[in-house]
């Protein structure tokens, strides 16, 4: 993977010398950007999800691993506003970016190309648009250090090396389990290598990442099992061939890595296959083998985002790329990256009533003008009732926005169950009950209340609605509602050892003896 590290002519060297010298500036200049957008962006469902897990830290949670949560309490600590807990997903990028610079640096002693290289990744749309919290952001950072310390480590056969990489492995599962798709990855690395040496390696890094697994396998163990059923069983019921689905993975995975790098990638793809089977199998493993999987899950099921991690390794065969080609790749990136910061800038800075009648309008009040409804709650209807909604979405922003903790009522979605353990309600009986909705609310609640009654709330010209519920019957809840959720989401197959799980004890003990 190590090309030349003789400047390619005056002209390499113009472009070196001036993109080193920039680097820095481009560099804060990115990062002031992304900050702004972390700033205003209004928050998202998954990261007002995300923000109900501060309440309540704990080694992992419903549906994801805990990687995700630990980085939105550490960092909500600096404040409430959504801005601080994003900060974790800029340091991510920048520590990545920073992490290619250091590797092209060492591997062929060329800063001004590692300049390059890191200006084309931060300049992408990847980084530049990737503000949000997600389970991918810690993904992003620990697969990357782990690719990048575990090829260190095999190259100056530094087995204690090879073990930090095995940590960052198991930190990189304890944030998205699509980091196994690593051990895949390395598996097909070993079948091209057949080198002792290597299976040795690989033994030493499983051990560095097994201890982090076997600690989560534990914890869901004695937890229900919850994010083994959700991510293996219950979000996998509906399956089909999706042909169509294929095909949009395959595009966007085409926008990922841009059609400029793909062309040039195929036009020096003779250099670039010298390199691979030189000394970058293992980097490029780490990056095709994760794609290719996820390309044949795709004929069923498919998250666009699933790639995102993998691509940084893509990036880093830049190196082979002459300088002057390089920069046009870099400056098609920036005019990409712009073409999408406008319009989202411009959007930013419109009324939100400008968006009424969309099916999402709802949505966006909530998410820029929580404060304003739950002020409008406070006022009308007090504080004496148990605040509530019917959606993790909805119970997430509303306690995002307020200074109390929104449960969620009735949802029988398999997804953001993390309420589930967070609110007991045995302990809720007798109680009245607000229910906020941001649409009509379709379910019947009468049976669960000795009296209802439904108003509406018009805020930023759009009508929310409220469910007042007096007299909260749990017996009822209990056989009616609970009882279902237990059977479609938390039923435990025979095939796993059965622990402690937290549902059965709180509403049906019975189950903890099947």
């Amino acid at each position: 993977m190590k090309p030349k590290a003789s400047l390619p002519g005056n002209q390499g060297k113009a472009v070196y010398a001036f993109m080193e010298k920039n680097y820095r500036h481009i560099f804060i200049g990115v990062i002031a950007i992304k900050l702004l957008l972390a700033y205003f962006f209004p928050i998202t469902s998954d990261e007002a999800y995300f923000y109900t897990w501060v309440s309540r830290p704990d080694f992992t949670y419903y549906d994801h691993p805990p990687m995700t949560g630990w980085m939105v309490y550490l960092f909500s600590q600096l404040g409430r506003h959504i801005f601080f807990p994003r900060l974790f997903t800029i340091l991510c990028g920048a520590l990545v970016a920073m992490g290619m610079y250091g590797f092209v640096a060492r591997l062929t002693g060329n800063t001004e190309k590692a300049c390059l290289v890191s200006l084309f990744y931060l300049l992408s749309p990847l980084h530049m648009l990737f503000v949000l919290i997600a389970t991918d952001t810690p993904l992003f950072l620990f697969v990357f250090a782990c690719g990048l310390l575990l090829d260190l480590g095999l190259r100056r056969s530094k087995r204690f090396i090879v073990f930090l990489s095995g940590l960052c492995l198991g930190l990189a599962i304890l944030s998205k389990y699509f980091a196994g798709l690593l051990l895949v990855a390395y598996l097909i690395y070993l079948l091209i290598r057949r080198d002792r040496r290597a299976l040795m390696n690989g033994l030493v890094w499983l051990a560095g990442a097994l201890p982090l697994i076997l600690l989560h396998l534990y914890w869901n163990y004695n937890h229900c099992w919850t994010n083994v059923l959700f991510n293996v069983i219950n979000r996998n019921r509906d399956v089909h061939l999706n042909i169509a689905g294929f095909f949009t993975f395959l595009g966007f995975q085409a926008y990922l890595s841009t059609p400029w790098l793909l062309w040039r990638f195929f036009q020096n793809r003779q250099k670039l296959g010298l390199a691979i089977r030189a000394d970058g199998k293992l980097l490029f493993c780490f990056f095709a083998v994760p794609v290719a999987v996820m390309g044949l899950v795709a004929f069923h099921r498919s998250g666009l985002h699933w790639t995102l991690s993998f691509y940084p390794f893509l990036y880093l065969f830049l190196m082979q790329v002459d300088p002057t080609d390089l920069k046009k790749l870099i400056r098609y990136s920036a005019v990409f990256s712009l073409m999408h910061l406008v319009p989202i800038v411009v959007l930013l800075g419109l009324p939100v009533e400008i968006l009424q009648g969309k099916p999402y309008y709802h949505d966006l009040v909530l998410s820029l003008h929580g404060r304003e409804i739950e002020a409008a709650l406070l006022e009308k209807y007090g504080q004496d009732n148990v605040p509530a909604t019917n959606g993790y979405y909805t119970s997430g922003a509303m306690t995002y926005h307020s200074n109390r903790r929104y449960i969620v009522f009735h949802d029988d979605s398999k997804h953001g169950r993390q309420d589930d353990r967070l609110t007991d309600f045995r302990m809720l009986d007798g109680k009245d009950f607000m229910v906020f909705s941001t649409l009509p609310v379709t379910e019947d609640y009468s049976p669960y209340f000795d009296s209802i009654s439904k108003e509406t709330l018009l805020i930023r010209q759009q009508t929310f609605h409220v469910t007042l519920g007096k007299g909260f019957r749990y017996r009822v809840y209990r056989e009616q509602f609970l009882s279902r959720i237990a059977g479609n989401w938390y039923n435990i197959p025979a095939f796993l050892p059965r622990g402690d799980c937290f549902y059965y004890d709180m509403y049906f003990p019975e189950l903890n003896s099947k």
